[in-house]
C-alpha cells in the first residue's frame, strides 16, 4: 500500500502540480518546528522552509522512497539552513540571539494553560535557557538534538537526514547532551540555583 506521500508525488509526477499542496500542507508545520529549533530564528526558518520545498518540488523525480519523503525533505531543509549559516559565518554575520518567545516542538508559542503568571514565567526562563544552551552547540551536534529531541527522528532517520552513519548519530547525540548539561549546570551555578 502507497503512502500518502507517494501517492501525492506520483500525481506531481504524471503533471497534476496541484498534489504537492497535501504534501506542503502534511509536512510544512512540522519542518517548520525543526527549523526553528535548529536555527533560532522563525523568519529565517520561514525562509529555509519554502525554498526546501521548492527545492523538492524541482527534484521530486529524484525522491527514490527509500526513505520517508519527510526525511528526504528534512535534509533539504537542513542542507540550506547550514550552507545559509555558512555564508553568513564568511559574512561575519551570525547571531546567536536566543528566540524572544518560549516554542513547543512545532515552534510555535508555548503556554500551559492552567499555569500561574509565576509557573509560566519560570517556565519560559526555563526554555530561554535550553535554546540559549543548544544555541551554543556547534551545528552538527546542534542539528542531531533537534532532530532527535525536538522532530523525534530515529537515528536512521537522522542518518539519512544529514547523509552520515548511525554511529556518528550516536556519537554526536552523546556529546552534545554531555555538552547541553555542562552548559545548563554553569548557568544554574551563575543564577545561584546550584552549589556547584
Amino acid at each position: 500500500m502507497q503512502s500518502e506521500d507517494q501517492q501525492s508525488i506520483e500525481q506531481v509526477l504524471s503533471g497534476d502540480s496541484s498534489a504537492y499542496r497535501a504534501i506542503v500542507d502534511r509536512h510544512q508545520r512540522r519542518l517548520l518546528g525543526l527549523l526553528v529549533h535548529a536555527c533560532g530564528d522563525c523568519e529565517l526558518a520561514e525562509d529555509i522552509a519554502q525554498e526546501a520545498f521548492a527545492r523538492a518540488y524541482q527534484k521530486l523525480d529524484m525522491f527514490n522512497g527509500e526513505s520517508q519523503f519527510y526525511t528526504w525533505l528534512a535534509r533539504i531543509a537542513m542542507n540550506l539552513l547550514f550552507s545559509d549559516q555558512r555564508r553568513k559565518r564568511l559574512e561575519n554575520q551570525v547571531s546567536r540571539a536566543a528566540l524572544d518567545v518560549a516554542l513547543d516542538s512545532d515552534g510555535f508559542a508555548n503556554r500551559r494553560p492552567n499555569a500561574t503568571p509565576e509557573q509560566q514565567m519560570e517556565l519560559n526562563e526555563t526554555q530561554q535557557c535550553v535554546r540559549q544552551a543548544i544555541a551554543m552547540l556547534d551545528e552538527e551536534r546542534r542539528a542531531v538534538v533537534v532532530l532527535r529531541d525536538f522532530d523525534g527522528l530515529d537515528y536512521e532517520a537522522i542518518a539519512e537526514a544529514l547523509g552520515i552513519p548511525v554511529g556518528t548519530v550516536r556519537s554526536r547525540l552523546h556529546r552534545a547532551r554531555l555538552e547541553l548539561r555542562s552548559i545548563l549546570q554553569q548557568k544554574a551555578v551563575q543564577l545561584g540555583l546550584s552549589s556547584q
